[in-house]
């Protein structure tokens, strides 16, 4: 019995402290931090598709082309937010999502264009040492 009081005790002193933790949470943003394809709001019913890509990663590069063709098939009920995400080995990653930042801000409508330039010229900015490492990994 004197356990049983105890633990009732100590949850009922512990309660509060669970109040202000829960208080101390930061509140959900009220827009992504992301860049919405075509300008679309995400939020207008339809499936939200949210893609982190590196403009100096061959995989990213590779995976845009299906992801547009996709957006395309099912333009009216999918929606795609970008999210800049720089590697730390892909050398220029993180000046590359910066400038992606850069130009949202200053015209909107240049953000995707960019992203593209950077895929399609992504040998100019890579590094070749990184690739030979890469390589030496997966052929263990």
């Amino acid at each position: 019995m004197g356990k049983s009081i105890g633990l009732a005790l100590v949850l009922f002193l512990s309660s509060p402290l669970c109040f202000l933790l829960s208080m101390a949470q930061a509140p959900i943003p009220a827009h992504y931090d992301g860049f919405a394809y075509g300008g679309a709001s995400p939020w207008e019913g339809s499936v939200l598709v949210e893609a982190f890509l590196d403009p100096m990663c061959s995989d990213s590069r590779d995976s845009w082309s299906p992801l547009m063709q996709t957006l395309e098939h099912y333009s009216p009920h999918m929606s795609l937010i970008v999210h800049p995400f720089p590697l730390p080995y892909h050398e220029n990653a993180f000046v590359a999502c910066r400038a992606l930042h850069i130009a949202n801000m200053l015209n909107a409508s240049t953000t995707f264009p960019l992203l593209e330039f950077f895929f399609e010229h992504q040998e100019r900015w890579s590094n070749k040492s990184n690739t030979r490492y890469i390589q030496s990994v997966y052929n263990r």
